[in-house]
C-alpha cells in the first residue's frame, strides 16, 4: 500500500498533530493518530480522519480501519462513524486493544 503521514503544525511550526495511514486491498489502516492535548475537544482528529478517508475513497476504497488501546480514542472514532468489530483483550495486560471499522462511500 502507499504509506502516508501528514503533520498539523501551529503558528510557531510547532508539530501539534498527525495522522499516518496507508491504503490497501480496498482498505483505509489507520496506524496512528495523534492530536496535542491542547487541542483536542476541537475535532483535529475528526478532520484528518475527514481528509484520509476522502483520500482513501478516491482511490477506491470501502473501508476503513483503526485500533487503539484507549478507551477515550475509541469514543471519538465512534463519533466519526466507526464501530468496534474485535477487542484484543489484556494487549497489553489489565488493557483492551479494540479494533473498530467504518463503511466509506465510494
Amino acid at each position: 500500500g502507499d504509506h502516508r503521514a501528514v503533520f498539523v503544525r501551529d503558528e510557531h511550526g510547532a508539530v501539534v498533530a498527525g495522522i499516518s495511514g496507508y491504503t490497501a486491498w480496498g482498505w483505509l489502516y489507520v496506524q496512528w493518530l495523534w492530536v496535542d492535548e491542547r487541542l483536542r475537544g476541537q475535532r483535529m482528529a475528526g478532520r484528518m480522519l475527514d481528509a484520509a478517508e476522502h483520500e482513501a475513497a478516491a482511490r477506491g476504497c470501502h473501508g476503513a480501519l483503526i485500533d487503539t488501546f484507549n478507551p477515550k480514542a475509541a469514543t471519538v472514532y465512534e463519533r466519526q462513524g466507526y464501530r468496534p468489530f474485535g477487542v484484543l483483550p489484556d494487549f497489553p495486560v489489565g488493557r483492551a486493544r479494540v479494533f473498530l471499522q467504518k463503511k466509506l462511500s465510494t
